[in-house]
């Protein structure tokens, strides 16, 4: 029994001696950077005060208007700006604001003591007056002005640059497009020097050898056999004498043909072949074996007879230009 009373005395006496410390806390100072301020301005609103050492303090929360008309732009920050032997000097702080013109009257900011999670204590902070003033404006000389109309920049080369070198991109991807397909056209490579070309008679010799070789007429072939030879001539012609051969009849491009300077028994020579080719390809006519055989024989010795006549044309012009000097 003398035991428990000696505890309850001890407790009661360590109450008694921690109450002081825990009123021992004491506000410094509260108020605004600036009790008056215009219309978009932020101010600080701070407090100072005394906790006893071991203990913290946390501002009751607040979010958006503080009072109506007035607006809390950030939560409050605490500080301890000083560390006595009993005492700490803590400072919170926060930004506010307001849009609205007018007297008012900043609400007691509730701050709690705690000592670790617990809380031991409550303070409030006292009222902080505030106004908020307009800029004046003269009623007397005041003149309103109409909006102004939208202000346009000189453009800058800078601005340009961009668009031109486009164009400039845009106008040589054509142009290497356009040459691709012109040289594809003429069959000639799109990078690098074309390849030689064979002269038109060596293309029409080959072509007829092997022609002959192929034995169309032999196997049954005739049609195909004609129009080969036919073809490979209607191309020499094109070349040699400029003669249009594409999608013309025969009796077209022989007439063209006796305008040329080619020897009579050629063009007759042609002539009968060209004939014959015709009835073979149209009329469904079966050519004879003599005729067979003497198809390819005559387009060659038309292809050779022509291109010497070219040879020896040449040759003449040489001679002749040195019996001139």
């Amino acid at each position: 029994m003398k035991k428990a009373i000696y505890r309850i005395s001890v407790m009661a006496a360590v109450l008694v001696a921690a109450v002081p410390a825990l009123r021992a806390q004491n506000i410094v100072s509260a108020g605004v950077s600036r009790d008056t301020i215009l219309i978009g301005d932020q101010i600080e609103w701070t407090s100072e005060m005394q906790v006893p050492r071991g203990m913290s303090v946390r501002v009751d929360s607040m979010s958006g208007y503080v009072v109506p008309g007035v607006e809390l732009i950030g939560p409050f920050t605490i500080d301890t700006v000083d560390r006595g032997r009993d005492f700490s000097k803590v400072r919170t702080r926060a930004v506010i604001t307001s849009f609205d013109s007018g007297s008012y009257v900043l609400p007691p900011l509730v701050v709690y003591v705690y000592r670790g999670e617990e809380a031991v204590d409550t303070m409030r902070l006292p009222e902080v007056p505030l106004e908020v003033t307009t800029v004046p404006i003269d009623t007397a000389t005041y003149q309103m002005y109409d909006i102004r109309p939208q202000f346009r920049y000189p453009v800058t080369f800078r601005e340009v640059l961009p668009w031109i070198l486009g164009a400039l991109a845009l106008a040589a991807a054509v142009t290497a497009v356009w040459m691709a397909l012109a040289r594809r056209r003429r069959n000639r490579p799109l990078f690098g020097k074309p390849a030689p070309q064979d002269p038109p008679h060596i293309v029409a010799l080959r072509d007829l050898d092997r022609i002959r070789g192929e034995k169309l007429w032999q196997s049954g072939n005739q049609k195909q056999y004609y129009t080969e030879i036919t073809d490979t001539l209607r191309v020499y012609m094109e070349k040699r004498f400029g003669i249009k051969t594409i999608e013309r009849t025969s009796g077209e491009i022989l007439s063209d043909l006796s305008d040329k300077d080619v020897p009579p028994s050629d063009f007759e020579a042609v002539r009968d072949l060209f004939g014959t080719a015709d009835l073979v390809k149209f009329a469904k006519y079966t050519a004879s074996a003599q005729e067979n055989e003497n198809a390819v024989p005559v387009a060659v010795r038309f292809v050779n007879d022509t291109f010497m006549q070219t040879l020896e044309a040449g040759g003449q012009e040489k001679e002749g230009g040195h019996d001139n000097e």
